[in-house]
């Protein structure tokens, strides 16, 4: 009980802290929203700075593009596509191959290659959309092909019969998946607020203060953790609830999403601990968040859809699978929590264990 009511007590101070409110609930909704504003003013999420190279021989490049809304450039010249990138007139284009239709009716899943601007990864919705629908396609000739269905029309007459949610539940949309990744990249940037927050308490002994109390040095820091992870959890939980009234995007689960936030704070915190451990510089605690937070960003971007990433090295998407963003977004997007939980779980437990020490050893250092 005395840990809960020294949390409400912190709670209430760090409510009062504006830069926490600005990174944890101003930030995520300006950019969630201006960035959702910015892709559906032209159509589809980034229809116009990207294009598609079709080679394919049979209708399914095609019909795919058309089921996403895609919108954009759609050349059967290479060159012609080539020098749209050239120009900078598009970050990315991406060749649909000749075999792409052949492939998919095997139940095989084809290669798309993808050809970029240095600065092209903002493409990730539209990839993610385009992996659901060519997987759709690849479940709909195999339950075909194995007489399971007799026609597409039985396919969709199932759908509308027995998974009247499907749409939803089964395929993110570009709006919901990057309001997520978005609201999971600020929860992890957050971290840099959070050791902020721990060395000012230490600087203006604070923390000192209260060691000379009755209170047990755990009880202190497991009520800073329980406040901590409860702004994080509430503020990000009301960015999720506002940007889905004003986007109008659908939760698929939001046990899943609930989880999944929760365990995207409890590592931001952790990885505080373990950097305020390393070292009690600010400018080496905040440096150090923020590098991590977007570098594990676009490696873990890399690792969810390896196949437009052809040219990476395979150690460099490997390495994206140590990110937790990577499996947070898994379990979002497919909405399940094993093993992505168990793994970040292990994460958390693994930065923590490094990043422990007596917390009064912490307060007493110079």
């Amino acid at each position: 009980m005395k840990i809960l009511r020294l949390s409400y007590i912190n709670l209430k101070r760090m409510s009062k802290n504006k830069s926490n409110l600005i990174m944890m609930l101003i930030a995520p909704l300006v950019i969630i929203l201006g960035t959702n504003f910015m892709a559906n003013k032209g159509g589809y999420n980034l229809n116009a700075d990207t294009a598609f190279y079709i080679e394919d021989e049979g209708g399914y490049g095609e019909e795919i593009l058309k089921n996403i809304g895609f919108k954009g450039e759609i050349f059967h010249n290479y060159d012609e596509a080539l020098e749209l990138l050239e120009k900078n007139k598009i970050v990315a284009f991406y060749n649909i191959p000749k075999n792409f239709t052949e492939k998919i009716k095997k139940g095989e899943k084809p290669q798309i290659k993808s050809h970029k601007r240095e600065e092209g990864n903002i493409t990730s919705p539209l990839e993610i959309q385009l992996n659901n629908e060519i997987n759709n396609k690849i479940k709909e000739e195999v339950l075909l092909s194995s007489n399971i269905i007799e026609n597409r029309e039985e396919l969709y007459k199932y759908k509308g019969e027995t998974l009247i949610e499907d749409e939803d539940t089964n395929s993110l949309s570009g709006s919901s998946y990057m309001a997520m990744l978005m609201i999971i990249y600020f929860i992890i940037l957050s971290s840099t607020g959070i050791g902020d927050e721990m060395l000012k308490l230490k600087k203006q002994n604070v923390l000192s203060r209260a060691m000379t109390t009755a209170n047990k040095g755990y009880e202190i820091m497991g009520a800073l953790f329980l406040s901590t992870l409860g702004l994080m959890v509430g503020s990000n939980l009301l960015v999720l609830f506002i940007t889905k009234l004003i986007i109008g995007y659908t939760i698929k689960s939001f046990l899943v999403i609930f989880i999944s936030i929760l365990l995207a704070s409890m590592f931001s915190i952790t990885l505080t601990i373990f950097l305020t451990r390393i070292s009690e510089d600010n400018t080496f605690v905040s440096m150090s968040t923020a590098i991590y937070s977007v570098a594990s960003f676009f490696l873990s971007a890399i690792a969810s859809a390896p196949d437009f990433y052809s040219k990476v090295p395979k150690a460099i998407i490997n390495l994206g699978k140590f990110m937790p963003q990577y499996w947070l977004m898994d379990s979002i997007e497919n909405t399940k929590l094993f093993p992505n939980t168990l793994v970040l779980i292990l994460m958390i437990l693994a930065l923590f264990t490094a990043g422990s020490y007596k917390f009064r050893d912490f307060v007493n250092k110079a």
